[in-house]
C-alpha cells in the first residue's frame, strides 16, 4: 500500500471514502449507510408478509384442498408475488418513485386478504403476524427516510440521465 493511501486512510479514520466516478454519480457509501435500513426492512418485511399471508391462506381458506395442489399454490403464489415485489424495489432504488404503488399494493393485498380469515379461527399468532406485517410495512413505506430516499433516488437518476445526454452529445456514449 502506497504511502499517500495510508494518510488517506488514517484521515478517513479506516473508511472508504474514495469511489470511483466512472461507477457512482455520487459517493456511493453515505447513501448506503443512511438508507440501508430502510431498503433492508422493506424487503424483510415484504418477504415476510407475503410469506406469513400465504401460509395464512393455505390453512384457513385452502384447508380443504389436496397437499399437492397447495403446496403448488403456495410455491408460485409465493414466487409471483415475491418476485414482483423485488422488480418493483428495483425501479424505486432506480428513482422511479411511481413504482412504490406496486409495494403498497402487495401490502394492502395481504392485509385484506389476512382480515377475513379471523372467521376460520386460525392461530392467534399466526393471524397477529399476518396483520402485522403488512402494517410495519406500510409504516416503512411513509416513513420520512423511505420518503427521503426516494427523493435521493429521483435526484440521482435526474443526474445520471443528464450524464448520458451529455456524453451522447460529445459522441463518447457506447452503450445505446
Amino acid at each position: 500500500m502506497s504511502r499517500q493511501r495510508r494518510l488517506d486512510l488514517k484521515k478517513s479514520k479506516g473508511r472508504k471514502t474514495l469511489y470511483d466516478s466512472n461507477f457512482f454519480i455520487e459517493d456511493p457509501w453515505p447513501l448506503l449507510k443512511r438508507y440501508m435500513p430502510v431498503i433492508g426492512g422493506d424487503l424483510l418485511v415484504g418477504c415476510f408478509s407475503i410469506a406469513i399471508t400465504t401460509v395464512l391462506v393455505t390453512v384457513t381458506y385452502l384447508s380443504t384442498l389436496p397437499t399437492v395442489l397447495l403446496s403448488q399454490i403456495f410455491f408460485f403464489g409465493s414466487l409471483g408475488s415475491g418476485l414482483i415485489f423485488t422488480i418493483a424495489k428495483f425501479k424505486v432504488l432506480s428513482g422511479r418513485t411511481h413504482w412504490v404503488w406496486i409495494s403498497t399494493g402487495i401490502y394492502f393485498t395481504c392485509l385484506l386478504i389476512s382480515l377475513p380469515a379471523i372467521i376460520y379461527r386460525p392461530s392467534l399468532y399466526l393471524y397477529l403476524m399476518a396483520l402485522v406485517g403488512p402494517l410495519a410495512g406500510l409504516l416503512i413505506l411513509n416513513s420520512n427516510r423511505c420518503k427521503e430516499m426516494r427523493k435521493k433516488m429521483v435526484e440521482i437518476r435526474n443526474k445520471r440521465e443528464e450524464r448520458v445526454v451529455t456524453l451522447k452529445k460529445q459522441g463518447k456514449w457506447k452503450w445505446w
